[in-house]
This record gives C-alpha cells, sequence and structure tokens, in this order.
C-alpha cells in the first residue's frame, strides 16, 4: 500500500503518528521512505502534533564537563631595535612608501614610527650592499 495525498491516507498516517508510532514504522506499513512521512507530517502540522524531543538522546545526569586549561603562550622576546646610522640618515631623502618600491629597489626599513619609509637604493636582492650586511649577524655576536 502506497500513501497518497489524499485526505483519508494523511488522516491514517497521522492516526498512526498520534498513536506514538515512529516516523519509520509507519513509512514501513505505507510501504514508503521515512522521509515520506516526515515531509507529510511537515507539511500537514495541524494533523501531526510535535512529539517534542522524545526520540532524541540525552546526556546522562553526571558532573559537566569542564573545558580543559590553557597553557599561556610564552612571552615573545622584543625584537632588538637597529639603530639608524649614517647612511640611513642620507637614504632618507630618497627614501619611498613600500607600495612604491619597485623591483631592483632595497627594502630596508628607515626609522621607527610611521608612516614606514624604505631605503630604495638600487640592488639585486633585498638589501643594498649596506643594509645586507647590518643585516647578518656579526661572527662573535651569536656566540655565548
Amino acid at each position: 500500500m502506497t500513501i497518497q495525498r489524499r485526505t483519508v491516507d494523511i488522516e491514517a498516517a497521522a492516526k498512526l503518528w498520534r498513536d506514538d508510532l515512529s516516523a519509520s514504522q509507519i513509512a514501513k506499513r505505507f510501504g514508503v521512505s521515512r522521509n515520506v512521512i516526515v515531509g507529510l507530517a511537515f507539511r500537514n502540522r495541524g494533523l501531526f502534533p510535535w512529539h517534542g524531543d522524545a526520540g532524541k538522546k540525552t546526556r546522562a545526569p553526571g558532573p559537566a564537563k569542564t573545558a580543559r586549561s590553557r597553557k599561556r603562550a610564552p612571552e615573545l622576546k622584543r625584537e632588538p631595535e637597529i639603530p639608524a646610522t649614517a647612511y640611513d640618515a642620507d637614504r632618507l631623502q630618497s627614501a619611498k612608501l613600500l607600495h612604491h618600491l619597485s623591483a631592483g629597489e632595497c627594502c630596508w626599513p628607515l626609522g621607527n614610527g610611521g608612516p614606514y619609509l624604505f631605503c630604495a637604493a638600487e640592488t639585486t636582492g633585498r638589501y643594498c650592499r649596506n643594509h645586507h650586511a647590518r643585516s647578518l649577524p656579526k661572527k662573535n655576536e651569536g656566540k655565548a
């Protein structure tokens, strides 16, 4: 027997629903899928009263789960400020903003505050010769 959109079939399914049969059990009797019955109940809410959360699993009583304690992030070391040199002061006249730099210009930042200006000297790498030499650690600096 297949369910039709006839009033007789809808009322028969609604009666089974009110008798606390599940959608799967009603579907089995009509030879249709569970989703057909659920859709029918959804479209005819007046005939299919809500069962509530009766079929849902409930949590077992007991202590609630607590959030795990989080480890604090390690304190980050501040980067040492690179002191400006006379070369940097000379480069300030031709310095550029970052979005004005093109390939082949030094991108060493000049100054400590905004607006951030960059060296912009011609180079074949990221930094000009002077700033490249300053970016490398000195031989005795890394050893303790």
